[in-house]
């Protein structure tokens, strides 16, 4: 427990240096914001969908046009160029609130309940999807910004307030975040708190109403633990170990273009990066060399500026942290050491906590690089007999959340794709569906149950709550007493249920007649 503000000093990944200090939230402070928090969601949910859709669309608009602001953010805190912080982040959240908004529409849509004339006399029911108050967004640091805003968005199109916790690590990204959502929602609605892992624990158990979480598996299990000890719901997304699998007749140029750009993309810092390819021999030899040509020549931080706003340029930045540049290490060094072959890369850089992307074959299922989630730019490369085998050893991964097949035969790809034991399966691409608002985004086995994006993700969001009414003005022919009648009345409900015909249909209606009698006569008996 923090029971007083304290510092967070998160080094800067290109110099390892700590560049800056926030102030962690006290956790004594928690149950006053969870008060305010609550009042806030009240007052968010008396609005109609419509007045919270042009909210959102007004917060959006606001991201969009301080993108500049957010980016740099993110390249002082992950070290990515700011322009590919902008472009996988910042750029496209208009068009994801406005497909948000229409995926809303479905979800929140009021449904009514078919309910029997003749079982339910006069009765209908109505389901709606009610806010489930204080919504607790957890997420991790390597994209502190579009980690939240693809549960921070369905979460106030449904009427909830939220509380936000960002990384340790990238702190100042969310706190940036929150603050555009604090000008259009209010202070109360949208909250930031700081800290480390106790912080997060101290919110879980506060008193929010349901937690959505994006990080590690060991963590994901405490997270999971402590909701259900709160009887509260939660959302886990907990990384992957995502796979390639590419067969003899794959297109070698886009094939190689379409993994390098999956498996290096943000330093191969993404739950969905490519981290395995499974090739058929016998296109093995002629893809690699294709692949390591294209990886050889990405470019790393060298510390140079060399950009037109005075901002290096590179297509790879620096890992995260200490920690996650000595996992990547230790993987690509034990993989060596069990006879794995680098084909380009394998080293650290001069810059920070950078590391060249690298390309190893001759991998087997028996190494951490393969079996392991490395978060970094390497591939471990797999040979295989044919399709079936590595169709095998893909889904024999702990992970599940995307896997893709490349081929020419779209038909035999999609075959293939629907075999896959994840959440995500692509033909001839992979990765990018994370920022489509309209496909939900989960996973299986050690990925965790979470959904994000899409009408499917509600459920964490909303509760169903049905509304009854009944215009009956006579009582319900089930109602006491219980006497001869009500027996023959549950004898012809039965041979109703069981595809009766008139005749038990006409007993029926005489039935209901007299049951509604029978229960009147109780008000004149003394």
């Amino acid at each position: 427990m923090v029971t007083q503000s304290s510092l967070l000093s998160p080094p800067n990944p290109r110099s390892g240096r700590a560049t800056t200090t926030i102030q962690t939230t006290p956790t004594e402070v928690l149950p006053q914001l969870i008060v305010q928090a609550r009042q806030a969601g009240r007052a968010l949910y008396d609005l109609s969908l419509a007045e919270r859709s042009q909210r959102l669309l007004h917060l959006a608009r606001l991201i969009t046009e301080r993108s500049a602001e957010g980016a740099a953010l993110i390249h002082e805190e992950t070290g990515r160029p700011s322009s590919m912080a902008a472009l996988s982040e910042l750029n496209n959240v208009m068009s994801f609130a406005k497909a948000a908004i229409q995926e809303a529409k479905i979800a929140l849509r009021v449904t009514k309940a078919k309910l029997s004339p003749l079982d339910f006399p006069g009765k209908s029911a109505l389901i709606s999807q009610v806010p489930r108050g204080i919504i607790a967004l957890i997420a991790p640091w390597n994209y502190p910004a579009s980690n939240f805003y693809k549960s921070l968005f369905p979460a106030l199109l449904s009427g909830n307030a939220v509380i936000m916790k960002p990384s340790e690590l990238t702190p100042r990204t969310g706190a940036w975040l929150a603050s555009l959502a604090q000008e259009v929602f209010g202070e109360d609605t949208v909250q930031c708190i700081q800290g480390g892992g106790e912080v997060g624990a101290a919110l879980i158990a506060s008193g929010v109403d349901a937690v959505v979480f994006t990080g590690s598996v060991s963590t994901g299990r405490k997270v999971a633990e402590a909701c259900a000890r709160q009887l509260i719901p939660c959302s886990l997304e907990l990384g992957g170990k995502d796979a390639a699998l590419v067969l003899n007749d794959a297109s070698l140029d886009r094939t190689a273009l379409g993994i390098a750009q999956w498996s290096m993309f943000n330093s191969g810092q993404d739950c969905s990066s490519i981290e395995r390819i499974y090739v058929e021999e016998g296109i093995a030899d002629q893809f690699i060399d294709h692949l390591v040509r294209v990886i050889s020549q990405l470019t790393t931080d060298s510390g140079d500026v060399d950009g037109t706003e005075g901002e290096p340029l590179y297509d790879l930045g620096p890992l995260q942290s200490q920690a996650q540049l000595e996992t990547v290490i230790r993987h690509v060094d034990e993989a060596v050491a069990d006879g794995a072959v680098i084909r380009c890369g394998g080293h650290k850089t001069e810059i920070g906590y950078g590391f060249q992307p690298t390309v190893l074959d001759r991998c087997t299922d028996k190494m951490n690089v393969v079996t392991e989630e490395t978060f970094g730019p390497v591939i471990a490369v797999i040979r295989v007999a044919h399709a079936e085998e590595g169709l095998q050893l893909i889904n024999a991964a702990q992970y599940g959340l995307n896997a893709s097949v490349w081929t020419q035969d779209v038909k035999r790809g999609a075959q293939l794709a629907q075999q896959f034991e994840c959440g995500v399966a692509l033909v001839n691409n992979h990765s990018f569906t994370g920022s489509l608002p309209q496909i939900p985004w989960t996973g299986v086995k050690n990925t965790g149950y979470g959904v994000a994006s899409s009408r499917w993700a509600y459920s964490t969001f909303t509760r169903p709550q049905t509304v009854v009414i009944d215009k009956n003005k006579d009582p319900d022919p089930f109602w006491f007493p219980i006497d001869e009648s009500y027996r023959q009345f549950v004898e012809a409900i039965a041979l109703k249920n069981l595809g009766g015909g008139l005749g038990v249909v006409l007993r029926l209606l005489k039935l209901l007649k007299t049951r509604i009698k029978a229960t009147k006569s109780l008000l004149n008996k003394s």
